[in-house]
């Protein structure tokens, strides 16, 4: 059955990261596209109709910066250069203070594009948490100013005039247009500036090694790389070089999924390396960490007064359970290992999150009763090698005691 298309809230665009997300997978289509072409079309093919192909869509607010125009004409020849983007993005930033909103978007857009290639290294992510952050910090001020002059209007008589209240940038966002929702994109948006140092520090920390795409695709393209692009011959990537590249794109992944413009590619990333071997576990552990993730945003959202996220809960919650058990398929309960403790352990808690959740999941009785039931008997197996997920075999004891409780009850009544 297909995954339920999640909806975005047309009254708040300017957070609505899945259409972000699949706005940048459309930019990464027209640049393959765009290198499939001969050296002739290139030339004379005309310029690109989507002008985030070469980086030219943030020409308009640096007109007369020569640096960029370079950058525009490296770009052109070659979109999925990393550091042309990287430069043209730091030289507009660079330009001037006060970008348009549009602009920041715009810079944040291309600052992810090397990401969705696949070349992830902390320089790259570093750059796109500081986009995606001077983002919504202009996104969460223009809301604000342009609320404190419909406030000073209101007032009429009370005297204003320490207050910038006649901003001309207001019409930088036309796209709200009432305050409740503009009142959601703030509170969306601080909670998202707020978690951007945790990011950038765990980026320094935890990131040790950069990843490229050259790796990526060597490693998922049946474990063999060309050797002599004259002679075409193939070679089996050494079984250490392997683990090396897994290592670094686990790594990747982990980071990937704490931002949520980011999350579609480390969702790619993760199933780009469960088809090196459909054994392995760790790539439908990344998936349904980055689902989880996924699933936190949409609860950000609801809690900031987006209601429509409420139908998005269950969808994405269901993405992470397939993605779990699939993975616990691959493990054993009657002799589990110490290798497979994350699976186990993960799958309980997300059972846990789901019956505390259950009615924004839209759980039937049996539905959930059967969902903490499975979580229950893996942390029964977890606990078999280790003794510190007790606590959260009781609590699934708990949730399970609860839920007989309200059956007997309702069959009583």
């Amino acid at each position: 059955m297909a995954a339920k298309e999640l909806v975005e809230n047309p009254k708040t665009p300017n957070v609505n990261f899945i259409s972000f997300q699949n706005q940048i997978a459309k930019i990464i289509t027209d640049i393959r596209e765009h290198n499939k072409k001969s050296g002739v079309k290139k030339i004379f093919g005309g310029k690109h109709e989507n002008p985030h192909v070469d980086g030219s869509i943030l020409q308009s607010d640096v007109p007369n910066n020569k640096k960029v125009s370079k950058l525009i004409k490296q770009l052109d020849s070659d979109p999925t250069n990393p550091l042309a983007r990287l430069s043209i993005v730091n030289a507009v930033m660079a330009d001037r203070k006060d970008h348009h909103l549009h602009t920041h978007l715009n810079m944040m857009l291309q600052a992810s594009i090397p990401i969705y290639l696949g070349d992830i290294s902390p320089t790259f992510l570093q750059l796109v948490v500081h986009t995606y952050r001077s983002y919504l910090e202009r996104l969460a001020n223009l809301h604000k100013h342009k609320m404190m002059a419909i406030r000073s209007k209101e007032l009429k008589n009370v005297n204003m005039s320490g207050i910038d209240v006649d901003n001309k940038d207001f019409d930088e966002d036309d796209n709200v247009h009432d305050m409740k929702s503009a009142k959601t994109e703030i509170q969306i948006a601080e909670s998202l500036i707020e978690n951007c140092e945790t990011v950038i520090h765990n980026i320094k920390d935890k990131m040790t090694a950069s990843i490229s795409h050259e790796e990526i695709e060597e490693l998922t393209h049946g474990g063999k790389a060309h050797s002599s692009f004259f002679s075409g011959e193939t070679e089996k990537v050494n079984p250490n070089k392997q683990n090396m590249i897994i290592s670094k794109a686990v790594q990747a992944i982990e980071m990937l999924r704490q931002i949520p413009l980011l999350q579609s590619a480390g969702l790619d990333l993760a199933k780009r390396l469960g088809r090196i071997d459909n054994k392995l576990t760790y790539p439908l552990l990344m998936e349904g960490r980055i689902q989880m993730q996924a699933l936190k945003y949409q609860m950000l959202r609801i809690e900031s007064g987006d209601r429509t996220a409420r139908e998005n809960m269950a969808p994405v919650f269901n993405l992470a359970v397939v993605a779990y058990r699939r993975a616990l398929k691959l493990t054993s309960k009657s002799t589990p290992k110490k290798a497979d403790l994350p699976v186990l352990t993960e799958f309980g808690n997300i059972t846990h999150y789901g019956y505390i959740h259950r009615d924004l999941m839209r759980f039937t009785k049996d539905g959930v009763m059967t969902l903490v039931k499975l979580g229950k008997d893996s942390v029964d197996a977890a606990v078999t090698v280790d003794d510190s997920f007790i606590p959260l075999q009781k609590r699934l004891e708990s949730s399970l005691t609860q839920l007989g409780h309200k059956e007997e009850k309702t069959f009583r009544q």
